[in-house]
Formats: structure tokens, C-alpha cells, sequence
């Protein structure tokens, strides 16, 4: 009796060492893919509330949500399937001044990936951005958000998306160290 307690308990931890992680819904945090509401509030919950449940998959199913500025944490993950598209805001406060869409600093191990569209709409926003610089409400040396914006990370991993129309020459900001990006398409 006590040997097959000791082997159920042996099964149990190995079991638990390979456990899928955890994945979760966008729609559950109230994300909506509309392509109208902006979402970044709900979007910066949603992985704060994973990075505090120690990691998992952010996961988005078919449609377009809107965002402005959002912040990668440590072990979270953004997984886009066909048909999901992250529209970025076309209004250059919706950035606060960060330098991506998806941005983060000194984080690791974040994987985005799928095969759903990262839309920029730069053309737009750069015309924001312009008509706010000739109203003088931001300065002219403004910076205008990448897609993407990593600095001093590690582990990143970026695959299989779709970029598409980046307001900046390059869509992925990364002093290239520390990420990697694999079967990605610029359009």
C-alpha cells in the first residue's frame, strides 16, 4: 500500500511538472473585436491579471481590437489566430508617448504568435501625428509608436504574423538583441 502511494505521488508531480499552461480567452476580460471600441485599457488588465497568475496565453479568436499602448509582461504571451487582427489607434495619445504598440522593458520570455494580422494603420496615425505637431500639442521631435518595441529584454519570440502597414521604417523595435523573430510577413 505504502509503494503504490509513493508511485501515485511520483505520477502526480511529473504530471504536474508538464502541465499546459494556462490560456486564456480575450473575450473573458471584455475585449471586444469590434474594430471600434479601444481596447487598451481592457487589453493592459488582461495581461497584468496573467503576469500576476505567474504567466499564460493571452488568446485572440476572429475579429479587430482596437488598441493604443500596451505593456508585455514577463511569461505572458499574445497568441493571434487567423482571422485576429490588432488594430492600433489611430490617435497618437491612445500611446502616451511609448514607443510600440506592444511594448515592454526589461522583460523576458514573451511569445507572440499566430496567425492573425498586427495592423499599424501608420498612414493614419502619422496624419495625426502631424496635425497635432502643426497645433503645437506635442513637440516635433515626437516619436511615433513601432508595432512593436522591446528594450532590454530577453527571450522574446515573435512568429508567424502578419505586420502590416507600421507607422515607422521598422516595424519591430529591438536593438535586435534579445529577440527573435521567425516567419513573420511585412506588409
Amino acid at each position: 500500500m505504502k509503494r503504490i502511494l509513493i508511485m501515485a505521488m511520483i505520477s502526480l508531480i511529473s504530471l504536474h511538472g508538464f502541465s499546459q499552461e494556462q490560456i486564456y480567452k480575450a473575450s473573458k476580460f471584455s475585449i471586444r473585436s469590434d474594430g471600434k471600441q479601444d481596447n487598451t485599457t481592457s487589453i493592459q488588465g488582461a495581461v497584468d491579471y496573467i503576469a500576476d497568475q505567474g504567466g499564460g496565453t493571452l488568446e485572440f479568436s476572429v475579429g479587430r481590437y482596437r488598441t493604443g499602448a500596451v505593456e508585455l509582461k514577463s511569461g505572458v504571451n499574445i497568441k493571434l489566430l487567423e482571422g485576429a487582427i490588432i488594430v492600433g489607434s489611430t490617435n497618437i495619445y491612445s500611446y502616451k508617448g511609448k514607443p510600440g504598440i506592444f511594448w515592454a522593458e526589461g522583460q523576458r520570455n514573451i511569445i507572440i504568435d499566430g496567425r492573425g494580422v498586427f495592423d499599424g494603420r501608420g498612414a493614419e496615425l502619422r496624419g495625426n501625428e502631424e496635425e497635432q505637431k502643426s497645433l503645437g500639442h506635442i513637440p516635433e521631435n515626437h516619436a511615433i509608436p513601432a508595432l512593436m518595441s522591446f528594450k532590454d529584454c530577453e527571450g522574446i519570440v515573435v512568429k508567424g504574423i502578419v505586420l502590416r502597414n507600421p507607422a515607422t521604417e521598422d516595424p519591430i523595435l529591438s536593438g535586435k538583441t534579445g529577440v527573435e523573430v521567425q516567419d513573420v510577413s511585412i506588409e
